[in-house]
């Protein structure tokens, strides 16, 4: 299911940033092992959810989508760089099906790799205007300050609580996902109502999908695009399932307590989403892709 599915436009925009996801990093590489650690990932499309995001919001509020493709890509540049350094951190060995940056080129090559992806992203964001660097980098720091629980969480210096669950999931993931579809809402200046609105779902949405992916990891189905088995409390990794199991739920009630969370947070998404345009339609777009039913025929 595309998330995108809102306009010819807006498919047209992301076709855009699929296209020119490598070819608007051009600056000049001196050295070889930075290059190809750079575009390790970049060759190899993901979901392309948050700029995607970025012109969900666009169209919400009356925008055209083709103007803010540059800001979509650096979203994605940023995005991409917190993949590489959460993997090094995780000890990950694959992301998108093939070895992870540190993997294949080293801890050194992939360190730098990430923070080339920062500055391209800044500089891409920059001709948008101030406001919208600083709103991007006030979700590059929340990113870090998440990873840094989610961490302390895996070395068990942080309990596994349903709260310290939501504030890791709020700021690792929810927060460039709320800036990613406020963004074109910000470099226009539409105001705080505007703005806040769009924030609030995002942030809704964030946490949402963090908790399907959770869901998805736990039950391990092919179908739904992950490996059977993966198992996160090897390693203590904060999961929602794992948070519920933790507090004495059968694994079946941990998932089905998983889904209503999600469920609960889509439903106050799309009241935020209500007073913008085309709302009608953006909720059948989430109502599908967070679809419970989908997700507990494989209980």
């Amino acid at each position: 299911m595309n998330m995108l599915h809102i306009s010819e436009n807006s498919m047209v925009a992301l076709q855009e940033v699929k296209n020119d996801l490598s070819g608007k990093f051009y600056w000049k590489f001196s050295s070889p092992n930075l290059e190809r650690s750079t575009f390790h990932l970049l060759n190899i499309n993901g979901k392309l959810l948050r700029p995607t995001l970025v012109f969900v919001g666009a169209e919400s509020v009356g925008l055209n989508s083709m103007k803010f493709v540059n800001l979509a890509i650096a979203i994605e540049y940023l995005h991409i760089s917190s993949l590489i350094h959460d993997d090094i951190i995780d000890k990950d060995d694959m992301r998108r099906g093939i070895e992870t940056v540190h993997k294949k080129y080293g801890i050194e090559n992939a360190i730098l790799a990430g923070d080339a992806l920062i500055a391209r992203a800044v500089s891409l964001s920059s001709v948008y205007g101030e406001y919208v660097v600083k709103r991007i980098a006030e979700a590059a720091f929340l990113m870090c300050d998440g990873e840094s629980m989610d961490f302390c969480t895996q070395r068990k210096k942080v309990d596994m609580t349903l709260k310290n669950y939501m504030d890791v999931a709020e700021k690792k993931t929810a927060s460039l996902i709320s800036t990613s579809i406020s963004i074109a809402a910000v470099s226009e200046k539409m105001g705080d109502n505007v703005i806040g609105g769009l924030s609030k779902a995002g942030e809704k949405l964030g946490i949402a999908f963090q908790v399907r992916d959770d869901v998805v990891n736990s039950i391990g189905s092919f179908e739904l695009g992950k490996r059977p088995g993966k198992d996160d409390k090897k390693f203590n990794r904060p999961n929602i399932v794992s948070v519920f199991e933790y507090q004495g739920e059968s694994r079946k009630d941990a998932i089905e307590r998983s889904i209503q969370l999600m469920a609960q947070q889509v439903t106050g998404a799309i009241q935020e989403l209500s007073a913008f345009e085309k709302i009608n339609y953006i909720k059948k777009i989430l109502e599908a892709y967070f679809s419970e039913e989908d997700l507990r025929k494989y209980l």
